[in-house]
């Protein structure tokens, strides 16, 4: 499948009978979070990126808001929001699960308590957060904490315990676009590492995993993203 962002001009392309197709966007960290799963769980599948600038009228008869990422599992069932998609394929494709039974109320917590970082973080690349750049790292600073705690408590590198689970995964898109901040407010961030050593070996660990590799993207491409929507002269296809 080409990794073009298909635009609304274009034609939906035909699907293969029987295998998931995700929908979504080259740079959207939503969509990461379910290709970091695909992957993890080698479940074969096809991805279709959508240019969301300009959708094409088909794609809106799969998702009404045009949003992605999008999910048609191989039974065709279409299934939105990243975190609902995430635990449909834990479910329906279980090896491995990405869930601890012992820890898994207190994953959903700690993933609700995430979803502040998230917004935090999207109204800064959206212009939606006017305080200085100190300020807002700050506050993820200050949310960060029960994070490391919680790592120091279980003792293992990853939520997941020896291998990255569902709490891992959801998180990392986010983590690995963290650089990206000082590329967009032209400042360095000064983030003290040295409050998180937990977090820190954690990412470490993280960034070995071929899964994470394999679906890497860059902050200095995701930074150049930005900028450009704010413009509003971009080219999914060119960064």
């Amino acid at each position: 499948m080409s990794s073009l962002h298909l635009g609304a001009d274009s034609q939906k392309p035909a699907e293969v009978k029987g295998q998931v197709r995700l929908y979504g966007m080259k740079f959207c960290p939503f969509t990461h979070r379910i290709r970091l799963i695909l992957s993890y769980k080698n479940i074969p599948h096809d991805t279709v990126n959508i240019n969301i600038r300009n959708k094409p009228k088909w794609y809106l008869e799969i998702h009404p808001e045009g949003k992605v990422p999008a999910l048609v599992d191989a039974d065709g069932k279409v299934i939105v929001d990243s975190l609902v998609i995430a635990n449909h394929l834990d479910e329906k494709y279980p090896e491995p699960s990405l869930y601890d039974e012992k820890t898994k109320t207190r994953d959903l917590e700690l993933l609700d308590h995430y979803s502040k970082l998230v917004s935090i973080f999207s109204n800064c690349i959206h212009n939606n957060d006017s305080r200085p750049l100190k300020e807002i790292v700050a506050e993820f600073s200050s949310l960060l904490v029960e994070f490391e705690e919680e790592l120091k408590t279980r003792g293992t590198v990853y939520f997941g315990g020896a291998q990255p689970g569902m709490l891992d995964i959801l998180m990392w898109p986010w983590v690995e676009r963290r650089k990206s901040l000082s590329l967009i407010y032209g400042e360095p961030t000064n983030f003290n590492d040295g409050n998180f050593s937990h977090l820190m070996k954690w990412m470490q660990q993280m960034k070995a995993q071929p899964f994470v590799q394999e679906n890497e993207c860059s902050h200095e491409k995701f930074a150049q993203l930005v900028k450009d929507l704010k413009t509003g002269n971009v080219d999914f296809d060119k960064l």
